[in-house]
């Protein structure tokens, strides 16, 4: 470092959010207790406003966070849950800064197990989840179009199961990437007509034929 060079800011670790004292440490110096760590504002441009850093509150094993803790970040974001070896794992919340709420399990700082996903758009997912990404059973609500996916999902892709419309029409069957359906059984709900079929590459429905709309059929979906 040239000596006229200003040492860069490193995170401090307090043992209240005032900032008055520091500590707990441990023998070897690391934070170790529970305590608030707060870090240093991220870089800005010549006309950007300066951001606060981000702040942990909770406790520390070694100079890890472990346990229950709250991180808040610089853009907003809070995480309240808890910690393993420093990253998010056990039951979690997560708010993100544009109103989005995950609530649920998590593990190596991703969603991970059963939890439920409120997107900033008024969308909700609810099932389970796999290293980041909707993988199992869920069901995905459309709040602008007023209808929902509820089946199997791989890879953060729906896979297999119910497509339920406002109108009550309901196609059950298979899906390809993009939420495209692909085959399977198709009931219309103002005709009350049932049939078997697939969705042509255009987007067009080929119905094989009529079927018995009958409420056993129906539940079977």
């Amino acid at each position: 470092m040239a000596d006229d060079e200003e040492p860069k800011p490193t995170a401090q670790w307090f043992t209240d959010k005032e900032g008055e004292n520091l500590g707990p440490f441990n023998e070897g110096g690391k934070p170790h207790g529970t305590g608030v760590m707060k870090y240093p504002p991220p870089p800005v441009g010549e006309d950007e406003d300066e951001l606060p850093g981000d702040i942990y509150e909770g406790p520390m094993a070694d100079g890890v966070r472990e346990g229950k803790g709250r991180y808040t970040w610089s853009n907003g974001a809070v995480y309240e849950g808890t910690y393993a070896t420093g990253r998010k794992c056990g039951q979690g919340t997560m708010t993100l800064p544009d109103k989005g709420v995950y609530v649920g399990q998590w593990l190596d700082d991703k969603m991970h197990g059963p939890g439920r996903f409120t997107y900033g758009n008024g969308d909700m997912y609810q099932g389970d989840f796999l290293a980041g990404k909707r993988h199992g059973n869920g069901t995905y609500h459309y709040k602008s179009f007023g209808c929902q996916l509820v089946g199997d999902w791989a890879d953060g892709s729906f896979a297999k199961g119910r497509w339920i419309l406002k109108d009550g029409s309901i196609f059950a069957g298979t899906f390809a990437e993009g939420l495209t359906p692909v085959q399977g059984t198709h009931f219309f709900t103002r005709p009350q007509l049932m049939q078997q079929g697939v969705y042509r590459k255009d987007g067009t429905w080929a119905g094989q034929g009529p079927m018995a709309a009958t409420p056993e059929a129906l539940a079977a979906l």
